[in-house]
């Protein structure tokens, strides 16, 4: 389990521990449209965010998407926010445009000595 989760958040590491010289880890926020990419932010320590619709999951343009009847939009978040919350995400957004609360939220956690 060591090794696999070593090399599954090595990416997230190295963004926030070297290049951009962030501390704590548990301050790093990584938002993400796969599960992949959650799961590394989440083995790195910190917070994960999944993006459900604006990604990967749904796979679409805008313009299809709001082409989609609400019903249809409605089967893909019942589908997809489970599973991102299922594979450890902390919070999932529609879109990035979404994610101003969470990071909010996740100040005041912090402040509050929460930790992912």
């Amino acid at each position: 389990y060591g090794a696999h989760r070593d090399l599954h958040s090595f990416p997230t590491r190295r963004s926030s521990d070297l290049e951009l010289d962030v501390s704590p880890v548990q301050s790093v926020v990584k938002v993400d449209d796969t599960l992949t990419g959650i799961e590394e932010g989440l083995n790195a320590g910190g917070w994960g965010v999944g993006l459900a619709i604006s990604g990967n999951e749904v796979g679409v343009q805008l313009d299809e998407w709001e082409a989609f009847s609400e019903d249809v939009k409605q089967a893909h978040r019942d589908r997809i926010y489970p599973t991102m919350y299922q594979r450890g995400a902390h919070y999932v957004v529609d879109t990035i445009a979404d994610l101003m609360p969470v990071l909010d939220d996740i100040e005041a956690r912090l402040k509050r000595g929460e930790n992912p």
